[in-house]
């Protein structure tokens, strides 16, 4: 929106000459392709959704479903020492609430040798849901964290990525 701004601005000033014009509809248009470009090379194969069941009155079930693009996979809860980094469910520590045990595939993943790695890891591909009890110390809970996971093609890997939640218990 701001490059039209300024484009407009360029036309309603009488530059002095053609040249001058052409040279910083030029410039704008390459400054504006770039910014586009960086935009679309942000890559986000995993999207997230997350929801929560009650257990009964003092434990709550936290689930994030992932939904993973084509190509790529997300690796599991539990992998190999020096191998990919594990998908994960943190939460933010406060009072109202506190984690029980560790997260749970519910989705079972798969594991097979990875190329990337050169080890056995378990991963997932085109979905996974993971799920993590939560006791509810007192009413009202803000239930606050993110899920942590890294995901990679055949090709590359992206850095470690987090995606954050918030749930009210009432």
């Amino acid at each position: 929106m701001g490059g039209f701004f300024i484009l407009f601005c360029i036309f309603e000033l009488k530059l002095k000459s053609r040249i001058m014009k052409r040279s910083m509809f030029t410039l704008l248009a390459v400054f504006g392709l770039n910014l586009f470009m960086a935009n679309a090379q942000i890559k986000q194969p995993v999207k997230w959704t997350f929801e929560m069941k009650e257990i009964n009155k003092y434990e709550v079930q936290v689930i994030a479903h992932a939904t993973i693009d084509e190509g790529w996979k997300m690796y599991g809860l539990k992998v190999p020492e020096n191998g990919p980094f594990p998908t994960n469910i943190v939460f933010e520590k406060n009072d109202t609430f506190r984690p029980l045990k560790d997260p749970v595939e519910v989705t079972p993943s798969t594991v097979k040798h990875d190329k990337v790695f050169n080890m056995d890891v378990p991963f997932f591909k085109k979905k996974a849901i993971i799920s993590q009890n939560v006791r509810v110390l007192k009413r009202p809970a803000e239930i606050k964290g993110y899920v942590e996971f890294m995901t990679c093609n055949d090709e590359s890997c992206l850095p470690p990525d987090e995606v954050e939640f918030t749930f009210n218990v009432k």
